[in-house]
């Protein structure tokens, strides 16, 4: 019994050294395994950041940011109404880890003489595949539009016998005719024919109003089948012809024109290498179209059948004494700044 007890006694601190010495290696183990963890994630955190470091400073020297910035600006201002997008901030280009850009840019309009935003448009180019984009418009009303105007085909394009008498918008003159003289707006117009864009200039110039965008005709319902129709006229998705901009060789802004009344024959011969910039620089959601698009105005030139003006609200209302003039819409409204 004796030995027993001795035996007992000699093997219970052997038994608590070997327990303390399993805990510290259990430990040792753990904290190993943690030590290893971590020291993978800082490599890899390391090896991101040169990857980060290496295709931002290649994006950069290629002049990537430029050209992004100037395709999402001519995409917009040439297949969109009444949207002007800002371009002298020099709007920060981000790149992903899988090479998408995106960049996010103010939107204006101009009433009278100033700019004022009206939301913004953000764009995301991937490495592959078609640009998106979405434009974020600051709504004025509950029931405001979204920035943008229509413009009815002329019934000599479509097929159509020509009206025999203009629908008068009693509303619309309704509304300006409340309107003090203190103020100036927007407005869209459509003509009742097509015209050359010198033509419509000219027809406008005898109003103290500035041009700042037309809708052009590019064999619309000829060459694509798209459109719908109210009443008796017909609406289809449309270029637009914005006033002059000019960049350099590496697609850095270098001159902007604020609207058309002095500078339509050079917005017009900077329309077709515009639509050829966008067709060759990325895919959009209006590739389909463009391509015949750009084909038809080579052919045929640039036709225009309206356009969308801002001035003096009394100005305004003499557009519509006017009978090559129809389908009216006034957009904002604005204190005088003329």
């Amino acid at each position: 019994m004796e030995d027993d007890k001795l035996l007992k006694d000699w093997q219970e601190p052997t038994l608590q050294w070997d327990e303390k010495k399993a805990r510290r290696m259990v430990w040792k183990a753990r904290f190993t395994l943690w030590r290893n963890i971590v020291h993978i994630l800082l490599i890899i955190w390391f090896l991101y950041a040169l990857y980060m470091m290496a295709i931002q400073i290649g994006y950069k020297q290629l002049g990537k940011e430029e050209t992004l910035v100037r395709y999402a600006t001519t995409l917009i201002e040439t297949h969109y109404s009444g949207l002007k997008v800002g371009k002298w901030e020099r709007p920060t280009v981000e790149l992903s880890p899988w090479l998408t850009q995106e960049a996010s840019m103010p939107l204006y309009k101009q009433i009278g003489k100033w700019e004022l935003v009206v939301g913004s448009v953000t764009v995301k180019k991937p490495f592959w595949g078609e640009v998106n984009y979405q434009i974020n418009y600051q709504q004025k009303e509950l029931d405001d539009r979204d920035g943008t105007f229509k413009f009815a085909l002329p019934r000599s394009l479509t097929g159509d016998s020509p009206i025999k008498e203009r629908k008068e918008q009693e509303r619309i003159w309704d509304q300006l005719k409340h309107i003090s003289d203190g103020y100036v707006a927007e407005m869209a117009l459509s003509s009742i024919h097509p015209q050359s864009p010198e033509q419509m200039r000219k027809l406008l110039s005898k109003y103290d109003v500035s041009i700042l965008q037309m809708p052009v005709y590019a064999g619309e319902l000829k060459t694509f089948e798209p459109s719908h129709s109210r009443g008796d006229e017909t609406y289809v998705p449309f270029l637009v012809l914005r006033p002059e901009v000019l960049y350099d060789e590496e697609s850095r802004l270098s001159q902007t024109t604020a609207d058309l009344t002095e500078s339509v024959e050079s917005a017009e011969k900077q329309f077709i290498p515009d639509l050829e910039y966008v067709l060759a620089n990325g895919e959009s959601r209006f590739e389909s179209y463009d391509e015949p698009r750009l084909a038809y105005l080579k052919k045929q030139g640039i036709t225009v059948y309206g356009a969308l003006v801002t001035g003096p609200v009394r100005e305004l209302e003499k557009l519509g004494q006017d009978p090559e003039f129809h389908e009216f819409r006034l957009g904002r409204i604005e204190v005088w700044n003329w």
